[in-house]
């Protein structure tokens, strides 16, 4: 049997091979050289893609890797050199990511691997590769994204879900405390620097700054309940009508930006100027009205999230609840304390008034002074005139002690046709001329109902909580003293008034 002849061995790969072998392996393979002393360093090798993909010309490359560094993005570029330098003193695989700037398509993430050897002459050279990851990129930040916006809207929830919880279980009298909190929980979620309420006037000419949160650091909008005339911002008055009119949100984005026909012009006067750059904001209604808005303020120029409107709508939607709660509620305890007849206080609000001067005049050493009214011959009247017109003298009874009476002082409808002012921290002395003013007013009110003139007159008993006798200081002695003088006004031919020390020389 012939000997099979042994075949000459293959030739090595020609240069040629390992071109074409790199221009077909994706990423670009490189050897990458710098010197000992760091000064320079050049690509001893580098796959002709860099030709194609940053128009970087390999034999380039050979002499100074400078063109191919020039190209890293500034951010990463000193992060990329010194993890060179680490990786040449240590010897330990070089990886890192960065950006490149493509010759067409701007700058795209690299990562380059490699490993190191240390030459003779104590130079380092790394053999590896570098490949596109822009799309692992994309989809990391898409995925970072995703997350972030899941976080937001799960936190939006929690927030939505702590505040309708604080709303339900709002106590009477605690409306401003849960709005305040709602400002700043808002204003706080939203990386705002200030967040605020208006209330419209009934015209919708004017807005009130009801309630404000402003970030440390950040001054307020304007001085506490101030109120401005919405002509005062000028441009910015289109949009709080239109807010009004067609319940649309506001918003300005840059105020630096805005053309001057749209713009959020400053106001006429310091005390209503912004500083804010960006500006939110979203109506609030009550009763199917719209009654004020919710506003955010950005110091800084900000972009807005698309769905912002959404979302302060549902805050919104949660403060319309409770301001229309606090509405009924206000309504029913107005109802509860209010004489229907003639507007006054009445005795359920009151009782407890004196009660609290009682306790002062106790506390404090304090006086006050009351003054039981009661309309003559009232049975009369409506005898004469009709019950119609005996609601008629109430009326105008009340609208006249209203008129007369100070800030301080408090009148009530005690019951039929008797009526109670009070004084705080007022001598019987002082009460004497008021007492005068009102009976004179009484006398010559012009009482004319349906052409008819109704001679009234009143008399009246006056009493202060410190008399004579400190043991008797009570709501119940001083309501007595003052009804037993308003007996003697009355036993004394009515139309005068009686106090401790008899009648009053009116």
């Amino acid at each position: 049997m012939a000997k099979r002849k042994s075949q000459p061995p293959a030739p090595p790969p020609s240069a040629e091979f390992f071109h074409k072998l790199a221009s077909a392996v994706p990423g670009i393979l490189f050897a990458y050289s710098l010197s000992a002393d760091g000064k320079s360093h050049a690509f001893p090798y580098v796959s002709n893609h860099t030709q194609h993909l940053f128009g970087i010309d390999p034999e380039a490359l050979k002499e100074s890797a400078d063109p191919l560094f020039a190209i890293i993005h500034p951010e990463d570029a000193e992060g990329m050199e010194e993890s060179i330098r680490e990786s040449a003193r240590t010897l330990e695989p070089w990886q890192y990511r960065g950006r490149l700037h493509l010759l067409d398509n701007g700058y795209q993430w690299f990562e380059a691997l490699s490993r190191p050897t240390r030459e003779p002459d104590g130079s380092t050279v790394w053999y590896g590769q570098f490949h596109n990851i822009q799309h692992y990129k994309v989809l990391e930040q898409e995925l970072r994204a995703s997350e972030s916006e899941y976080s937001f809207q799960a936190g939006f929830q929690r927030l939505v879900a702590r505040l309708s919880t604080e709303f339900i279980n709002l106590g009477f009298g605690t409306i401003d405390e849960c709005i305040d909190e709602l400002l700043k929980s808002v204003g706080e979620f939203f990386s705002m620097d200030r967040s605020y309420l208006y209330a419209f006037s009934e015209d919708y000419t004017k807005i009130t700054k009801t309630h404000q949160w402003c970030r440390e650091g950040v001054p307020s909008l304007v001085d506490e309940d101030q109120t401005v005339s919405i002509d005062a911002y000028q441009c910015w008055r289109k949009q709080l009508l239109e807010m009004v009119q067609s319940n649309q949100v506001a918003h300005v984005e840059d105020v630096s930006d805005t053309p001057p026909d749209v713009a959020v012009i400053q106001a006429q006067s310091e005390s209503t100027s912004s500083d804010a750059a960006s500006v939110f904001c979203v109506p609030v209604r009550a009763k199917g009205d719209v009654v004020g808005f919710l506003g955010l303020d950005s110091l800084t120029p900000r972009k807005w999230r698309r769905d912002l409107h959404d979302l302060l709508v549902i805050v919104s939607s949660l403060l319309s609840g409770a301001l229309e709660r606090n509405l009924l509620e206000e309504q029913l305890l107005n109802q509860s304390i209010r004489d229907p007849m003639t507007g006054l206080h009445n005795r359920r609000y009151l009782m407890p008034r004196l009660s609290e001067l009682v306790e002062r005049a106790e506390r404090y050493d304090e006086n006050f002074t009351i003054a039981m009214l009661d309309i003559d011959h009232f049975k009369q009247i409506n005898d004469s005139v009709g019950h119609l017109g005996g609601d008629f003298v109430l009326r105008r009874f009340a609208d006249i002690l209203e008129d007369l009476i100070r800030a301080t002082d408090v009148v009530a409808r005690f019951g039929g046709e008797e009526f109670m002012v009070v004084f705080p921290g007022t001598e019987q002395s002082a009460v004497k001329q008021m007492i005068g003013r009102i009976l004179a007013a009484v006398r010559h009110g012009g009482f004319v109902f349906e052409g008819r003139a109704i001679p009234v007159t009143v008399s009246a008993g006056v009493a202060s909580v410190r008399e004579r006798d400190d043991r008797m200081m009570s709501v119940d002695a001083v309501i007595g003293r003052a009804d037993h003088r308003l007996y003697l006004a009355k036993q004394s031919g009515r139309d005068c008034a009686f106090d401790v020390s008899g009648p009053l020389g009116l």
